[in-house]
């Protein structure tokens, strides 16, 4: 049994690799291997394709037509749907059922991250217990495991090749990512760049388990400048940036603006960290949806950050939020808005506005970047919020249709080829 790797799969993934340390062209003539049998993973060659091939594989998975940025800014408040496809719609309608395979493909995309991510922290493991790369791919397995606990009900399994998993429930998954995370840190060493993005998405885990001192002091050393993106190119259509195409080109992807009376006013804002073009004129294909567009991601080969300094900000401010120390929480989200040139904010005054605009700092520093339908759920499961006041709710856009209810992915249908699993256990949380 071989193993094959495109060769311009591996030199996008090479791309997000080396992009800091030496220029795009020189990048583009190292030569990868094409096809990779299991005993040359023993070697740095066949153990370095698979470390580039799980980068390639997150950019996928962020940053496809339907991958983990788009569908949570559908079924949240970031996105409208602006063209035809009756299973998109789903989506972003709230009512996306197991049998959707869009949904399907995305959880795949997740879980086969998940998957080459622990493989390849094993084949770099093994050739050295000091080889930092090791770290980065711990922190992507982790980075998996919480977006399958954010995006999906309760009862996710963690499977091995030849292995089924048991389901597991969102807490157990979440700290099946964490322990993932903490050794991502540890095993980092002197790269920079690995810990950080350990520490912020171990950070995250915290924050999703309710441990906010601690998510808070996970993150205290990363610095507020710190961006960890996808990176694509045009070398193949699996590296390009297909939310930027599906947006642009098809008007599938459309920025929302106050969205089933709950929604932020993402698109007419003025914020620096949602920048628009459009005029709000209807969609190309259905006639109906408003046209936003997200300029940051303007072309096939735009990066999207996916985890940042400013996130780090973010967490320690809710925490100190959660501690009734209204100063810092303020420090802190205004050290978050300095990133971006912004006024500081003011103490708007009571318990409630306080989260509001907690998460509205959230909603707009970290748009289009797989958090927003986390933080939803957190708004009810943390902050007990009514479901009704968080999502979108109501009259759909378009098709005269009502939004439904979901508050998150059903695990699709195919997860039922695995005997140990029956279906979600909570829907509810």
């Amino acid at each position: 049994m071989t193993i094959a790797f495109a060769r311009g799969r591996a030199l996008g993934a090479l791309l997000l690799l080396g992009a800091s340390a030496c220029s795009t062209d020189r990048i583009l003539k190292v030569t990868r291997p094409d096809i990779i049998d299991p005993g040359a993973l023993n070697n740095s060659a066949g153990a370095t394709a698979l470390y580039a091939g799980v980068i390639g594989d997150l950019s996928n998975a962020m940053s496809s037509t339907l991958g983990v940025i788009a569908v949570t800014g559908l079924i949240s408040d970031e996105l409208k749907f602006g063209a035809t496809p009756p299973e998109i719609r789903q989506m972003d309608q709230r009512s996306a059922p197991e049998s959707n395979t869009l949904v399907a493909q995305v959880y795949g995309s997740i879980q086969q991250l998940r998957s080459q991510a622990d493989r390849a922290s094993e084949a770099l493991k093994g050739l050295s217990a000091t080889d930092t790369r090791v770290g980065e791919m711990q922190a992507i397995s982790g980075l998996a495991h919480v977006l399958l606990g954010e995006m999906f009900c309760s009862g996710v399994p963690i499977s091995k090749p030849g292995v089924n998993g048991d389901p597991l429930t969102t807490t157990a998954l979440l700290n099946a990512g964490l322990a993932k995370l903490t050794d991502a840190v540890a095993s980092s060493g002197s790269n920079a760049r690995a810990r950080n993005l350990a520490s912020v998405v171990r950070g995250r885990a915290l924050l999703n388990l309710g441990q906010f001192d601690q998510a808070a002091a996970a993150v205290a050393s990363v610095p507020s400048n710190f961006v960890y993106t996808t990176l694509h190119s045009v070398t193949t259509d699996y590296q390009k940036n297909g939310f930027y195409d599906y947006m642009w080109n098809f008007d599938g992807l459309l920025v929302s603006d106050r969205e089933g009376t709950n929604g932020l006013n993402f698109a007419t804002a003025g914020d620096p960290r949602v920048p628009i073009s459009g005029e709000g004129d209807p969609s190309r294909f259905d006639t109906q949806t408003p046209r936003y567009y997200y300029d940051n991601a303007s072309d096939f080969t735009s990066p999207m950050p996916i985890v940042t300094g400013v996130e780090a900000r973010l967490i320690e401010a809710e925490a100190f939020l959660r501690a009734s120390n209204t100063a810092q929480w303020l420090a802190k989200l205004n050290a978050a808005r300095a990133e971006y040139s912004m006024p500081a904010l003011t103490d708007p005054g009571n318990a409630a506005a306080r989260v509001d605009l907690m998460f509205r700092e959230r909603a707009f520093s970290m748009f289009a970047s797989g958090h927003r339908l986390g933080d939803l759920r957190r708004l009810v499961r943390q902050y007990s919020r009514a479901a009704t006041s968080v999502y979108p709710t109501g009259a759909y856009h378009k098709d005269g249709l009502q939004l439904g209810t979901d508050i998150q992915f059903v695990i699709p249908q195919t997860e039922k080829n695995n005997p140990k699993f029956t279906g979600c256990i909570d829907r509810n949380a």
